[in-house]
């Protein structure tokens, strides 16, 4: 039975803008990626979920953020472990943004502008996804539904 890895991931919202990583070259080349990302990373076994996504994102910016709500749920069955990637809506950025050695640059992109920007099509629609929840939770949607 292959162990199961569970991460937590932040997509930040500041106003209309959102917080989006570039990996260093080193990260880049050891896990073949696209080197897009956004803050976060994996539990440790005795840590919750919530301690592990405040801790990871301060670790890589330096920020604390408020975490409004699960966004998106990805996992993949990898050939040494079972990955699970939980993506939460946060906002409220507080700090002074400073890079861990993991990640080379930092983009707050604004919404409008996201669809232009070089970003894969999985991380735009992820991004589209939490901001929907971001601004649901906050009361900030277009459109009341009632229950």
């Amino acid at each position: 039975m292959k162990p199961y890895k569970i991460a937590a991931k932040a997509i930040i919202f500041d106003q209309d803008r959102v917080l989006i990583l570039r990996k260093s070259a080193e990260e880049r080349n050891a896990k073949d990626s696209h080197g897009w990302d956004f803050p976060g990373g994996g539990l440790e076994p005795s840590e919750p979920i919530m301690e592990a996504l405040a801790r990871e994102v301060m670790e890589e910016t330096g920020l604390q953020v408020k975490v409004v709500a699960p966004a998106y749920i990805y996992d993949e069955i990898q050939e040494e472990k079972h990955l699970i990637i939980i993506k939460f809506a946060c906002d409220q950025p507080v700090g002074e943004l400073i890079l861990s050695s993991e990640h080379e640059s930092y983009h707050w992109v604004r919404l409008d502008q996201l669809q232009e920007g070089a970003f894969p099509d999985w991380m735009k629609e992820e991004i589209r996804r939490a901001y929907r929840i971001y601004t649901d939770f906050r009361g900030m949607g277009r459109y009341v539904q009632s229950l």
